[in-house]
């Protein structure tokens, strides 16, 4: 009944088309609203960057939310939180993001969440250095973004 959702990537497509979009439409049907007036809106997480080393490590900042509910059970100080995410692989850290120095790459990644019914994309760009990749962003992969 409310004016729109947000959400985050990296969940797997399951969890959007068995559950998020699912629930969001019978919400919509229940209110009697128009679907064009309810925002489907994402946070997508996209580590772009022309050079994929530095796409890659990026990510490491957010490295928690790349911990299992088994690793992060019973953990209750963030300095302990911190030290096991800090003890993660890179591999792990990178499953919830899309990681790429391809720009065409990235733009399909990123397509894909509006091909599930996202039409409000955030792009959450992990790095410190927040003009670097925007200015990456934007020069090589907006452009190849469809516009609908």
């Amino acid at each position: 009944m409310a004016d729109g959702h947000i959400c985050t990537s990296g969940k797997g497509d399951k969890y959007y088309t068995e559950t998020i979009v699912p629930n969001l439409e019978e919400g919509i049907e229940l209110g009697k609203r128009a679907d064009a007036d309810v925002d489907r809106m994402i946070e997508i997480k996209v580590s772009y960057d022309r050079d994929l080393d530095v796409a890659r490590e990026n990510t490491r900042f957010w490295a928690a939310l790349s911990l299992t509910p088994e690793q992060k059970q019973n953990i209750h100080d963030p300095a302990e939180m911190q030290r096991l995410a800090d003890a993660l692989p890179i591999e792990q850290v990178a499953k919830r993001w899309i990681i790429s120095s391809d720009p065409a790459e990235t733009a399909a990644a990123i397509t894909h969440y509006a091909d599930l019914g996202f039409r409000h994309l955030v792009f959450h760009g992990p790095g410190h250095d927040q003009r670097r990749f925007l200015a990456q962003f934007s020069e090589d992969v907006l452009p190849l973004l469809p516009k609908r």
